[in-house]
C-alpha cells in the first residue's frame, strides 16, 4: 500500500487500532487558540506489576503548518509531534510503541542512559503493525531529553513529518525541588523546528528540494508555525522554566531576549549546571536542548535566530514567544546558588581516539566508511570497554558543518580547537557542533551497560547527513 493511500485511510485504521490498544489519537490541525503557546499533552501512564507503562502509536495524518494549507504529516498519538513523557530516576518504565505506519520505524530515546537493546537506534527497527516494548530502569539525573525516529535511510523524512516529542527525567535533588516543576504552569516544553514546506503543503526533508519556487521556511513551536506575531504564554506564577529543544533537521537555533537582558540557564542536554549561569544567548545545534529560568515581571519577548548551510540560504531571525506577567505577581525567591556537582575528568594520561567526520565525492562517513547499511556500520564499529574513561578527538574533515551525537552516555567537552571550555560549556552534553575544519575533544565514561550482541550509535545529528552515511555502531564490551 502506498503511503498516500495509507494516509487517506487513517481515519478508519487509526480508530480501530486506538480502540484495540487504548491509545487516544487525534487528527487535524493545532492552530494556537488566541495566539497562545500550545502545550504538548502530558501522557498519563498506566501501572502494570510495578512497571510504569507509556502507550504510544506512530501514525500518518494531516496537520496545518501553513495557514489554510494541509500537510501530510506523522505523529505519536496524534497527527503531528507527540505527547510529553515524564519519568523519574529509579523508576521502572516500559514504552509500548505501536508502528501504525506502512514502513519500518525505529524510535530512539535521545540522551537516555539505557541498555543497548532498548536504545532504539537503526538496529531496533520494527515493521508496520508491530509493537516494540523496551523496558528499563531510569538511571540518570534530571534532564530534558527527547524521542524521535532513527530508521535507516529515512530518519530525515520521518522526523520532518513530525515524529518527535519531549522526554523529561525528574529526580529528588535539591535543585529539582527548587526549580519550577508544574507541567504546563511554570515548567514549559518549547519544541522548536525550522521546517521546509512547499507551496503544495508538502514537507521537504532533502536539501536539493529546498530551492524550489514557493518554498516557505516557518519556525514551528510546539507544532504551530509562528507567523507575524509571537505566540504568548502567561506566567501566572511569575517565574517559568523553559525546556528548549531544537528538533530541526539541520539548523542551529539561537534564543535570546529582544531587550538584550541576559537569560538564566540552569541545564544543558544531560543535567543541571553546577550553578545558574547568566548568558547573552542560548545556542543549540540540531538535536540540542537547554533549560532557562525567566522571572516574568513585565512583558518579555524571546527571539530565535535560524542558521543554516544546508542546500540554501535562509538565515532568519524572528520573535517567537512573548511571556506575559500573570495575576500571581512575580516570584522573589532567589534561585539556588548550587545546582549540581560536576567532577571534571582527568584525561591527561589518555591518548585520544580519533573519530573523523569524512566526505569524499559527496559520500559522507565516519572514519572514511559510509554507514548506509547495517553491514557497513557493524563491520567498522567503535568498540569500548565497560567502565572505561574515553577521550575522543572528533575531527571534521568534510566541507560541511556537523552536529555530533553519542548515544548512551553524556560527555564533557575538553577542548574546541585547543581552547578549554568555560561557562555553560562545562556542563554535561550529548550533542555538540563540529564546524568545518574543527577539532573537538570530548570525554565520557561507559559505566554500567554492556553487551556483545547489541550496539549503540554515534553520528551526525543533521538528519540528512545521518541518512547519507555519517553514522556508525558503538559497542560497549563487558569487562
Amino acid at each position: 500500500m502506498s503511503r498516500r493511500r495509507f494516509i487517506a485511510g487513517m481515519a478508519t485504521a487509526a480508530s480501530a487500532l486506538a480502540g484495540a490498544s487504548g491509545i487516544a489519537l487525534s487528527q487535524g490541525t493545532a492552530r494556537a487558540a488566541g495566539n497562545r503557546l500550545p502545550l504538548p499533552e502530558l501522557l498519563v501512564p498506566t501501572q502494570q506489576g510495578g512497571v510504569t507503562v507509556f502507550a504510544m502509536q506512530a501514525a500518518f495524518g494531516t496537520h496545518e503548518l501553513l495557514p489554510g494549507v494541509s500537510s501530510d504529516t506523522a505523529g505519536f498519538n496524534g497527527s503531528y509531534l507527540g505527547p510529553t513523557l515524564r519519568v523519574r530516576n529509579g523508576q521502572r518504565v516500559r514504552f509500548e510503541v505501536t508502528n501504525g505506519l506502512d514502513e519500518e520505524l525505529a524510535v530512539h530515546w535521545h540522551g537516555a542512559h539505557v541498555p543497548p537493546e532498548d536504545d532504539g537506534g537503526v538496529h531496533a527497527a520494527f515493521g508496520p503493525g508491530k509493537v516494540w516494548k523496551p523496558e528499563f530502569t531510569v538511571k540518570q539525573q534530571a534532564a530534558t531529553l527527547w524521542y524521535h525516529p532513527h530508521t535507516m535511510g529515512i530518519t530525515a523524512r520521518q522526523v520532518a513529518m513530525g515524529l518527535a516529542g519531549m522526554l523529561i527525567v525528574e529526580d529528588d535533588s535539591a535543585a529539582s525541588k527548587a526549580l519550577p516543576s508544574s507541567y504546563g504552569t511554570d515548567d514549559i516544553p518549547v519544541i522548536m523546528q525550522s521546517v521546509a514546506v512547499g507551496s503544495d503543503g508538502g514537507i521537504r526533508y532533502a536539501s536539493h528540494s529546498f530551492s524550489e519556487a514557493g518554498m516557505a521556511f516557518p519556525v514551528v513551536v510546539n507544532g504551530v508555525a509562528v507567523e507575524s506575531d509571537p505566540l504568548t504564554f502567561t506566567a501566572d506564577t511569575g517565574r517559568v522554566r523553559l525546556r528548549l529543544l531544537n528538533a530541526s533537521l539541520s539548523e542551529t537555533l539561537t534564543v535570546r531576549r529582544i531587550d538584550g537582558t541576559r537569560l538564566t540557564q540552569v541545564a544543558t542536554e544531560s543535567a543541571f549546571l553546577t550553578r545558574p549561569v547568566e548568558v547573552d544567548e542560548v545556542r543549540m545545534p540540531a538535536g540540542c536542548r537547554a533549560e532557562v529560568v525567566v522571572d516574568v515581571t513585565r512583558e518579555t519577548v524571546l527571539e530565535v535566530a535560524v542558521e543554516t548551510g544546508v542546500g540554501r540560504r535562509r538565515n532568519s531571525r524572528q520573535s517567537f514567544l512573548t511571556l506575559l506577567p500573570g495575576s500571581g505577581g512575580s516570584r522573589t525567591t532567589p534561585l539556588p546558588s548550587r545546582l549540581n556537582t560536576i567532577n571534571r575528568y582527568n584525561v591527561a594520561h589518555l591518548k585520544p581516539r580519533v573519530i573523523a567526520l569524512t566526505e569524499t565525492g559527496g559520500v559522507l562517513g565516519i572514519n572514511g566508511v559510509s554507514g548506509t547499511t547495517m553491514k557497513a556500520m557493524d563491520s567498522h564499529e567503535i568498540v569500548v570497554r565497560e567502565g572505561d574513561l574515553e577521550l575522543w578527538e572528533v575531527v571534521n574533515r568534510s566541507p560541511r558543518n556537523h552536529s555530533f551525537h553519542v548515544h548512551d552516555v553524556p560527555f564533557q567537552v575538553i577542548s574546541v580547537n585547543g581552547r578549554v571550555p568555560t561557562g555553560v560549556d562545562l556542563g554535561w552534553r550529548d550533542t555538540i557542533a563540529v564546524h568545518r575544519g574543527a577539532t573537538v575533544r570530548i570525554a565520557m565514561r561507559f559505566t554500567d551497560y554492556a553487551s556483545e550482541k547489541y550496539t549503540y550509535m554515534l553520528h551526525c545529528h543533521m538528519a540528512e547527513h545521518e541518512d547519507l552515511g555519517m553514522m556508525t555502531s558503538l559497542k560497549v564490551r563487558p569487562r
